[in-house]
């Protein structure tokens, strides 16, 4: 008994008729009569009672009709998944990023990503850079997102996504939380407070391009603590911070957020998606081909 033996029993009951169900499976009926009275002979019971009008199931058909049925649904449900799975709307898909990333644009993509993918299933890893690539080279983590240019990432394929404003983040009764926007000279000698966790020091090797000379002096304090412990910090007054945007959303620590200029504009950072060339997972060019570049 094959598969297709069993397509045309399933057709043969759902049209009453052999060459209805010939008709539907685009098959000579003399094929469909044929084999369905091969697998008659092979159980050794009559499946459909044979008229003039038609063909009609027999009790034994009845029941042999039931598994036949779910079995055929079975396999259709197999092959959809597969084809799904191959052409990356069906799987699983791991994702790293920095931990200041959650509250940010990241976290949109995301949920956007789940409801418009319902059976990729996402998971989210949150670790530091050097972390997140040993996943990357390990073929644990499908592709990482995180501060940086597009092509800077030795062995590694890179993309570049949105962008985010730079903040410094102060205490509400500092002199410069009454402005709009700060630009880098009004920085100068103040005391930044930085995570060692991942992008701290990327946003510290920031400040110190734009504040490079001898007499900006700022003074860099460096804390083995998360994003909210910093803030904290920032809204006892022990310092103020660089942040990127996305931090914005988080309020209630007597903190402000003002953006960054110079004499271009916003101080912007930029985020890239990064993966090994030789990834073969299917979902993960579904995912970056959702990850649309914004500014």
């Amino acid at each position: 008994m094959e598969l297709r033996h069993l397509h045309y029993i399933v057709a043969s009951a759902r049209n009453g008729s052999f060459s209805a169900a010939a008709n539907e499976l685009n098959v000579r009926q003399p094929i469909v009569s044929k084999r369905i009275r091969e697998i008659e002979d092979e159980l050794g019971i009559p499946l459909f009672d044979r008229s003039s009008s038609g063909a009609r199931l027999t009790p034994a058909g009845e029941e042999f009709i039931i598994d036949a049925r779910r079995i055929v649904e079975d396999v259709r449900c197999l092959t959809e998944r597969t084809r799904a799975s191959k052409a990356g709307k069906r799987g699983r898909f791991v994702i790293g990023f920095y931990k200041s990333l959650s509250p940010g644009h990241l976290r949109k993509v995301l949920s956007e990503f789940r409801r418009s993918h319902s059976a990729i299933e996402i998971e989210p890893v949150e670790a530091s850079y050097s972390e997140l690539r040993a996943g990357l080279i390990a073929g644990v983590v499908d592709t990482v997102i995180i501060l940086g240019d597009e092509g800077n990432f030795n062995r590694l394929n890179s993309r570049a996504l949105w962008s985010e404003r730079l903040v410094v983040a102060l205490p509400e009764n500092h002199p410069l939380a009454e402005k709009s926007v700060i630009y880098w000279p009004e920085l100068k000698g103040e005391r930044f407070l930085f995570s060692r966790h991942d992008p701290g020091p990327d946003i510290r090797n920031i400040l110190l391009r734009h504040l490079a000379a001898p007499s900006d002096h700022p003074e860099i304090v460096m804390r083995c603590v998360g994003l909210g412990n910093i803030l904290s910090e920032v809204g006892s007054g022990e310092g103020i911070s660089l942040q990127c945007e996305a931090v914005s959303d988080i309020t209630g620590l007597g903190v402000v957020y003002r953006p960054v200029h110079d004499g271009s504009g916003a101080t912007r950072v930029g985020y890239v998606a990064c993966w090994r060339p030789d990834n073969t997972n299917p979902v993960l060019k579904t995912f970056l081909d959702a990850l649309k570049p914004k500014c």
